[in-house]
């Protein structure tokens, strides 16, 4: 994946997130207000808008902001990722399918 990031300006992106409490895209959390969300309280919600609605720009935040760690765990734990989603998830970070709850409901 990072060489995706080679065709963006990961440098202003950078500069966007050192300046930015809250970097994403807008239309991603359209039905909260952008004040009322919390990067570590609402971290499994903002996760999983990200990886199945997000811009590039909002991957490359995401994983400058959490851990594969985090990321891995918020995948696992949720129910509401798609059919796609689930399967980029499980290539890029390595978990098997079946690790995946939401991918029970798919099978």
């Amino acid at each position: 994946m990072n060489a995706y990031f080679n065709c963006i300006n990961t440098q202003s992106l950078d500069e966007q997130l050192s300046k930015e409490k809250f970097p994403f895209s807008q239309y991603l959390f359209w039905d909260y207000a952008l004040s009322s969300i919390d990067l570590q309280q609402h971290k499994n919600y903002i996760i999983e808008r990200v990886l199945q609605k997000g811009f590039l720009s909002d991957i490359y935040f995401l994983l400058k902001i959490y851990s594969d760690n985090e990321i891995i765990s918020a995948v696992k734990a949720s129910k509401t990722l798609d059919k796609k989603t689930i399967h980029f998830c499980s290539s890029y970070f390595n978990i098997p399918l079946t690790e995946l709850h939401a991918s029970s409901y798919y099978s």
